[in-house]
């Protein structure tokens, strides 16, 4: 397969793993185009000529280079350094690719010469031809579909934003750390009332419970009410978040957990624990 037919492919699999893509889809990337450097005219072996004749020379193309052994160890050395982690699962991209290839691959190289592939040979692909380039064509419109699916948070994300779960919700809510979020949904009270509407979220409560803003007081559910349908929307700034031993005044709104709820402080009252607001002032503790 040629070089940006592996890019699209590493690209794909760390967007739909949810791999940063900021450091870790670039890492992926480049990995996936390391395994060719046992070729002296692959887009690699033309730029490190000095390491790809010598490579080509002595262990030929789609050989140990190729091999699952080599690539896999890199692979397992991310569990002490990351990066080589991505590094080694971009270049085992190439390899699964490759394995579609007409010629397929030493995969056990050097430990078996026997060629390993997918698919029966009809199904198989030449580097180069009509097929790849579809294929690369169909990469490349799958792994922008799946940077859009990173941004909303995945594909459990859109599940849950396209079904309204409210555990989904939730636990999407519980991987956004201090970002500030709302949900928008419909409520059902206690009493039996419908609502629908939307409120920013303060925080969790419990493993399954929530805090929520209304209308000059805070919701708790499941205690005051529980979600029959709930999206999470995502904000663009963060909480400022402090923990405080014993007690203090604070100087403006925020929030605290007080035991296992949270509750609403303005400037002059006793806070304690965790405290959560936009920009958290406090008095000397007393």
């Amino acid at each position: 397969m040629m070089a940006p037919t592996h890019m699209a492919f590493s690209a794909l699999c760390g967007y739909l793993a949810h791999v940063d893509p900021g450091t870790g889809i670039p890492l992926l990337i480049g990995g996936s185009l390391l395994p060719d450097l046992d070729h002296r005219q692959s887009f690699l072996g033309r730029i490190f000529f000095f390491l790809s004749w010598p490579l080509h020379k002595y262990f030929g193309h789609r050989g140990v280079i190729h091999g699952l052994p080599l690539w896999g160890l890199v692979a397992l050395l991310g569990f002490f350094y990351r990066p080589l982690g991505l590094i080694g699962a971009g270049a085992l991209s190439h390899i699964i690719l490759d394995c579609v290839n007409v010629s397929g691959v030493k995969l056990f190289a050097p430990f078996s010469e026997r060629i390993a592939v997918i698919f029966k040979r009809d199904w198989r692909v030449s580097t180069g031809s009509k097929n790849e380039l579809i294929i690369m064509i169909c990469l490349i419109v799958l792994t922008y579909g799946g940077t859009r699916l990173s941004a909303v948070g995945g594909i459990t994300a859109m599940v849950g934003h396209l079904t309204g779960s409210p555990k989904i919700m939730l636990e999407e809510y519980q991987r956004k750390g201090l970002t500030k979020c709302t949900v928008k949904g419909k409520l059902r009270w206690k009493n039996g009332r419908i609502e629908q509407g939307e409120w920013l979220i303060i925080g969790t409560e419990g493993t399954t419970g929530l805090a929520l803003q209304g209308e000059g007081r805070i919701i708790h559910l499941p205690a005051d009410g529980h979600f029959l349908s709930a999206r999470l929307q995502q904000g663009e700034s963060q909480w400022e978040a402090v923990t405080v031993r014993g007690w203090t005044r604070t100087e403006n709104s925020v929030y605290f957990l007080a035991g296992k709820r949270w509750k609403q402080a303005v400037a002059g009252d006793v806070v304690w624990g965790q405290i959560l607001g936009e920009k958290i002032r406090l008095a000397t503790a007393i």
